[in-house]
């Protein structure tokens, strides 16, 4: 797909799951704390060296991976298709070429009744979202009967790029 962004949107997490992730991380790093400093060594009751590593790496790891893996949606409409991203590390993507798209609307729907949630998500049947927050979504229905529902705080902008993208790709 080509580089070149057309339309970008980056949708992150709610207020509520940053503050979340925070008091998480506080609740895991100040016993882990108090634990380190004076129970690693050798002798009785000691933690061993590599318990405290284990404890440091899933106490404080394991949060900050779920959060640069999982904290934003990245949106980018190309000449070619739309490109979507997950998290600060943008290790999971997903493509999708204007070629597979049959049909696109701005939709409003219930994650929760829908899909459980938010995040990465399989409905039944043929219904995928990749949503971060609110009830809003660009509804892509591709050629091979999947509806994806791609979540977005301007929905509307969002198909307007996608449809002149779409039209100016196939010389119109």
């Amino acid at each position: 797909m080509s580089t070149r962004s057309l339309y970008e949107e980056r949708a992150g997490w709610p207020w509520w799951v940053h503050l979340l992730v925070s008091i998480t991380l506080v609740a895991v790093v100040i016993p882990l704390v108090e634990l380190l400093r004076g129970n690693i060594g050798i002798g009785p009751g000691a933690m061993p060296v590599w318990g405290a590593v284990v404890m440091a790496l899933v106490g404080i790891g394991l949060p900050g991976s779920i959060y640069a893996l999982m904290g934003q949606l990245r949106t980018r409409v190309t000449g070619e298709g739309i490109d979507i991203r997950w998290g600060f590390l943008e290790v999971i993507k997903k493509k999708i070429p204007f070629e597979s798209i049959e049909k696109a609307e701005a939709v409003t729907y219930s994650p929760i009744g829908e899909f459980g949630g938010w995040g990465i998500r399989l409905g039944g049947g043929k219904k995928r979202a990749w949503t971060v927050r609110g009830k809003r979504a660009l509804l892509l229905h591709l050629k091979d009967g999947t509806r994806f529902y791609l979540g977005s705080e301007k929905p509307e902008r969002m198909l307007q790029w996608v449809l002149s993208a779409k039209k100016k790709r196939r010389g119109e």
